[in-house]
């Protein structure tokens, strides 16, 4: 049966974006197309999600599967960071944009505790602002990895970064976002940020970064 709904759904999506317009002309009154685009592809990907999901989130969902399909990774890509620049504002992550990915870089000194794995509960608020913002482009999968600077034993360390990692991914998931679309893995102290011969550059190396890629 519910093979049967995403069949229809797909041919109705279908449908939905031939027959999609867009209202917004160019200069010369001819329909934007790449707008035209994404206006179809999110109103079909929209319609799928309420097919399916019955529900406000899976039209959410569908909205955001028919956007990538209707604009391309570029402009996906620019909406998420354009949005999670405006949620994130003042809290100490960086944001980058590298093309192919969005980065994070969130400061482990705001994050974590020194040698603790345990998120600290000042930072529940930008992480519950980076999950809305998952939720609302479904069409990515996330990378999050652990690192540490170069002060103690590198088994440890190893250690260490992987657990914050994993604090970050079941934080994440437990937002509600599909442990299917996050891996974690810790690399200690390696691919280091700034040097580890101060304590500032120190502070800068121990840090957990969260990549964005397009399912696709």
């Amino acid at each position: 049966m519910k093979i049967k709904k995403v069949i229809a759904s797909v041919l109705l999506a279908t449908t939905v974006v031939g027959c999609t317009s867009s209202p917004f002309v160019n200069e010369r009154g001819n329909i934007n197309k790449t707008t035209s685009g994404g206006v179809g592809g999110a109103a079909a990907g929209a319609l799928i999600g309420q097919i399916i999901g019955k529900d406000t989130k899976g039209t959410l969902i569908g909205a955001g599967v028919g956007t990538l399909l209707g604009l391309g990774w570029g402009v996906y890509r620019d909406r998420q960071e354009a949005e999670l620049k405006n949620r994130l504002k003042n809290t100490g992550i960086e944001i980058t944009n590298a093309g192919k990915s969005l980065d994070l870089t969130l400061p482990a000194g705001a994050t974590f505790a020194v040698n603790s794995s345990n998120i600290a509960p000042g930072f529940y608020s930008p992480l519950n602002s980076i999950a809305y913002v998952f939720s609302k482009y479904p069409e990515t999968k996330i990378e999050i990895y652990g690192y540490t600077d170069s002060t103690g034993k590198a088994d440890y360390n190893l250690q260490l970064s992987q657990k914050r990692a994993n604090s970050v991914k079941d934080y994440l998931i437990a937002q509600g976002i599909d442990i299917n679309r996050i891996q974690a893995v810790g690399y200690g102290s390696s691919n280091p940020i700034a040097t580890n011969s101060t304590a500032q550059g120190r502070a800068r190396n121990r840090r957990v970064e969260i990549k964005i890629l397009p399912l696709r």
